[in-house]
This record gives structure tokens, sequence and C-alpha cells, in this order.
């Protein structure tokens, strides 16, 4: 279900041995024979999942393996199986009006098996929880995808969209909109801070730092409110033997001094001294690390049982991204959540119009403090740029070296296509009140990047029809049918599908 909110979570993704995955197999089932009965107000569930991906090529298409949480692999044929658990305790508190319980928790984990030509296993969510109230707690592996925008039918987030494996991490925040009682509940804020671990094959103890503040105005039950947010990224800190050439580094080592990530991740300070014993004059003129993100402002309002969502989501990797001096570089989009009647054979449940433009990237402009050439994604320290395990965090259309047509004129970038123009189009319905059905359709018209510039530009149009229905036969149990065809220049051309079978116990 998709839901309309600043910060969104779904599971997420991580390697893990075979061992491990047998154990986590056998603590889901042990867990589901534990008794309920003194836990009335728990909850328990259990998922298991078995399908299969094919191609006409050796690629399996964009919009099957997108925005996936890395659970879907990029060679085709490939066979999946999906396992999970999901356990949240009683509220240890309710008072007399039966408000929500002051403090509770929560644990979940799933695990992936892949087999094909890149086959593996991996750990779809290890994470545990403490609630208070709306603040949250949480340590290990949970998917976020950050952003105001419908999560469904969206192409996709701008810096972190759930296209990659999670990145490990220690997050404390407000998990709800708080209301402030002095400005008379009109206005709410939420927020989060986190500190991750990229545990990267190329680079070493490398490290995430990420922090969201948003802010609503109108009160909770109006019909009308406005949002604007901020999500500020940076990959710091790190390890390895190509730093040591070009000034990247002192001796192959990223400086992870406590005062350098307070002032220069932290804080985003430009440092004093542009070079010393830790850091050289690649961070003394930039800052330390890898900094990106994007503003959010959006509006959204109910009509007659229907929301509407209008959005922008404003990248940035430096200050004249800050500025704006790179629009109207951002991802725009247009949201309408409607209910449906049971009555009608076919409803439409939702539809999401986006445009996305990335050509800008700040032109140098002379007499400007900050100048540009951001180059979205791409860092010289880190050569994998903003990606975790070979596959982008952010919009899933700024494609990696590894995913486009080896013919394309690309250079060494991980990220050779951010220069785009894209149109989506995203549209959900019900069938018969039981079968869910979501229709993707994107239009890209590519550019390169700043070093290799695509003359003439490169067409790509991929689509995506997937069903989801129950199997009345067996309770809980949901019959999963997806097409997707890739036709352009960017991504092999190709037509693919995936058939699965997925089943949920609860207690």
């Amino acid at each position: 279900m998709a839901i309309l909110v600043p910060i969104l979570k779904r599971p997420v993704l991580a390697d893990f041995s075979g061992s491990a995955f047998t154990l986590a197999f056998l603590f889901a089932l042990l867990t589901l024979s534990l008794p309920t009965s003194a836990q009335s107000s728990s909850t328990l569930s259990a998922t298991a999942e078995l399908g299969g991906f094919v191609s006409s090529s050796d690629r399996t298409p964009f919009w099957l393996r997108a925005n996936q949480w890395g659970r879907v692999p990029l060679a085709s044929p490939a066979g999946t199986a999906r396992i999970g658990f999901h356990y949240r305790s009683p509220q240890t508190f309710v008072d007399s009006l039966h408000r929500k319980g002051r403090l509770n928790w929560e644990v979940k984990a799933e695990g992936v098996a892949n087999v094909g030509a890149s086959g593996k296993l991996l750990l779809s969510e290890a994470y545990g929880k403490i609630h208070w109230r709306r603040w949250e707690l949480m340590a290990g592996r949970e998917q976020q995808v950050m952003g105001i925008m419908d999560s469904t039918l969206s192409s996709g987030s701008y810096s972190w969209s759930g296209n990659a494996l999670p990145i490990p991490m220690v997050r404390f925040g407000l998990s709800e909109y708080l209301p402030i009682p002095f400005l008379w509940n009109f206005v709410s804020i939420k927020g989060t801070f986190a500190h991750g671990w990229f545990n990267e094959s190329y680079i070493k103890k490398a490290y995430l730092h990420q922090k969201s503040l948003y802010g609503r105005f109108g009160k909770s039950e109006g019909n009308v409110h406005v949002h604007l947010g901020l999500i500020h990224q940076v990959q710091w800190g790190g390890e390895a033997e190509y730093l040591k050439e070009g000034g990247l580094s002192v001796d192959g080592k990223l400086t992870t001094n406590f005062n350098d990530y307070l002032l220069g991740v932290v804080l985003t300070e430009i440092p004093k001294d542009k070079a010393n014993q830790r850091f050289t004059n690649f961070d003394g003129v930039n800052r330390i690390g890898n900094h990106l993100g994007q503003i959010d402002f959006a509006v959204d309002w109910q009509i007659n049982g229907t929301k509407f969502v209008l959005y922008q989501q404003h990248p940035f990797e430096d200050a004249s991204g800050f500025q704006f001096q790179n629009m109207p570089d951002g991802l725009y989009g247009l949201s309408l959540r409607r209910s449906v009647s049971a009555s009608s054979f076919f409803a439409l449940k939702g539809v999401t119009l986006e445009y996305f433009y990335s050509k800008n990237q700040t032109a140098v402009r002379p007499g400007s403090r900050f100048q540009g050439g951001d180059d979205y994604f791409n860092h010289a320290q880190y050569i994998q740029g903003w990606s975790y395990h070979e596959t982008g965090l952010g919009t899933p259309f700024f494609p990696t070296r590894y995913e486009v047509n080896k013919d394309l004129p690309i250079d060494k970038r991980f990220f050779p296509n951010n220069r785009i123009v894209l149109y989506h189009l995203g549209l959900e319905g019900l069938i018969a009140s039981k079968v869910r059905m979501v229709a993707k359709f994107s239009q890209s018209y590519n550019f390169g990047s700043l070093g290799t510039v695509f003359n003439p530009r490169v067409v790509q149009f991929s689509s995506l029809l997937a069903f989801d229905a129950p199997i009345s036969l067996w309770r809980d149990t949901r019959l999963k049918a997806q097409i997707a065809y890739d036709n352009g220049g960017v991504l092999p051309r190709s037509v693919g599908g995936y058939l699965g079978i997925m089943s949920c116990l609860r207690k």
C-alpha cells in the first residue's frame, strides 16, 4: 500500500552466509510456534515466497529489478525464494482513552536465496526497534525510502529510493509528525539522525552519515498541508590503495577524526586548514566526505475522498545546489489516491505523473562563490560513488556502468549517464475487488555525463504490468505475475517476466 509521507520504511537486504540463512529460517519457525495467548495485543507474522524470472536477453528488465532493494538479480534467468517474520510486542501502557501505548519493541528479519547466473544468499531485514510515543530507536538493517512521493508508483526518490541493498545503521528520531503545542498544533515536525557502515569491497572502514528534518504546516485533521523537508547524506572515512594517488588522501586513509566529523560532515563546514596531517587539499577545498541530498517541497489536499499530492525534490551535492543554482534539476510529481467502491469491476486507486530533469548540474557562473560541475552520484574519493554493493542508492534512472549497454560511449565514471530528461506514469487499480494491478511507463532522454556527452541523445523506454491475485484454495496465499519491457539504447532490449507465489501467516 502506498503511503504519502516523507519517510517510508520497507524491507532491506544484506549478504550473509548459508548457515545464517538456516538459523534465520529455524528462528522464524520457532517464533511462530511460541504461545501468544498472554500477548493478545502483540502481532506476529511470517511470509514465504517462491518464484522465477525469465527474459529474452541475459538481463532482467528494468522495472522488474528497479527499487526492489537489491533482491532481484541483474542476470536472467533466475529463481528466488524468500522467507521472513515480524514480531511486535504489546503496548506496555494504554491510558483510559485507549491512546497509543508509551513503549513497545519489534524485531524483523527476512532471508532471500537467488539461484542462477548471479545466485546469492541475502539477509533482508535484521533489526530491532524500540518505540516510545513518536520516538524510535532502530539498530540493524532496515530499508528506508526517503522523500515525499507515492512509494508504489513513483520512478523513485532522488537520493534514497530503495534501489540498492540497505546499509546497516543505528538511527534515532521522530517516526511520526509531532505537533508543536505553542504553535497551536498548526506546525508539526519529524526527523532522523543516523550513523551507518558501508562495508564495501573497494574501500574499507567507510561510513554513512544521514539526517532528515521535515516540517508540516496545517493541522493533522485538516484537508490541506504544506511540507518542507531536507535530507542530508554523507559518505565519509575509509581507506584504500587507490586513494594514495592524486592527492586524494593522507597515505591512503580519509580522516575519521571526531572534530572533522562534527564540523565537516555533520555541520558541513569547509575546513579552516587547506591541508594537514589528517587530510589533503582535496578535503580542505571541497569539505570532508561526499555530500548529497535533496530539499523537498509538497502540498497535499483532499477532495471527496481523493488525496492529491503535488511535490518537488530538489537535488544538491554542494553549496551551489543549496543556492538553487542547478535549477531546474529535480523530480516533479503529481499523485492522487482515492477510495474505491467494492461493487466496481475495475477501480482506479492511484495515479502518479512525474517529470525528472538533471541536465544543469550547476553550470559555472562567473562571480558566484560556489561553482558547480556537480556530476551527480559520482565522486573522486569514492570511485563507486553513491552506490552500495554496485547498485545506486538513489534514483534507478542513473544506471551504473554495469547496467548500461556495452556499446555506449562511456568513460571511467561509475555513473556514466546522469544527465537525463524523464517522463513517467504510474497506475494502480483493483479488479473485481480482489486482483491488484500496477502499471508503469517510463520514457527517458539520456545525454551521458559531464565527462562524456551522448551526441545524439539516447532514448530509452521501460514499462511494467503487474498483477497480484488471491488463490481461493489456499488461505492468505497470493499469485504474483509481472511482465516488463525495455526498448532503447541505454539498456539491452528485452521482454521478461516474473511468476511467483506468496503466503502469509499471522498470529
